[in-house]
């Protein structure tokens, strides 16, 4: 009976274990943290000091998070699909979104790029004068990553044959990179100034400034003012004055 017990247990135990262990991959698996590159030139770097430039990753696109620094968190580009190797880099916490759910595929624009000259050189560094690693020749195709302007002329980062570089965009056709058929989140609308009316506070000459009625009146009171000081001190006046003052006498 007690060796009976003992086997239930281990085997309950077993279950239990392989439960735990089955929970904990699928937990695992759903803890993939993807940014949305929603800012214009936010650049792939090769390493944390972001000494190197790679690439200006493609707007309105996903990046995988592998993990974070202070600063920075290291992505992963792609999702190793034909032709299209997953390589890692680093780029700003400040210029990336964090994405609350899991993006809508495509994660990333699957382009590809066809040589039109009669070749195409892929070269390691984005500089004319760098080492060519390959060639490719013409109607050749190539894997789109992303672009970068070096001393201002424009170059592609691109894959070929296992082989990643830069190619001039002149030998090759231009990549027609689509947005993400989820739409960016748009910016908050500024909200202006209030413009509410209000009564205009009155000026110095509005403050100063006198009724015509009241001009009238002080200009007729200054006349009848005038006109009884004539009367009263005219010549004519003055002698009836003196002549009823004499009569008195």
């Amino acid at each position: 009976m007690v060796k009976r017990l003992i086997l239930v247990a281990a085997i309950l135990l077993s279950v239990a274990l392989s439960t735990l262990i089955l929970f904990g991959n699928f937990a695992e698996a759903e803890t993939v943290e993807w940014a949305r590159i929603t800012e214009d030139d936010v650049y792939l770097f090769a390493t944390e000091s972001d000494a190197q430039r790679n690439f200006v990753l493609e707007k309105s696109y996903y990046v995988e998070i592998l993990g974070e620094t202070d600063r920075m968190y290291m992505v992963a580009v792609m999702q190793n699909q034909t032709d299209f190797p997953r390589i890692t880099g680093y780029v700003y916490k400040s210029q990336v979104t964090l994405c609350a759910v899991p993006p809508v595929s495509p994660y990333y624009p699957t382009i590809k790029l066809t040589v039109t000259a009669g070749s195409a050189a892929i070269r390691l560094s984005p500089l004319s004068s760098a080492t060519a690693a390959l060639t490719a020749t013409n109607s050749q195709q190539l894997s789109y990553y992303g672009s970068i302007i070096s001393y201002g002329k424009t170059w592609y980062y691109v894959q070929y044959a296992g082989c990643f570089g830069y190619v001039d965009p002149s030998l090759v056709t231009p990549p027609n990179v689509p947005l993400h058929p989820t739409p960016l989140p748009s910016k908050p609308a500024v909200t202006p100034p209030s413009t509410q009316d209000t009564d205009p506070e009155p000026n110095e000459t509005q403050q100063n400034a006198t009724p015509a009625s009241e001009i009238l009146l002080i200009v007729f009171v200054v006349m009848l003012a005038v006109g009884l000081t004539l009367a009263l001190f005219l010549p004519g006046n003055v002698k009836k004055k003196n002549n009823v003052f004499d009569q008195d006498i």
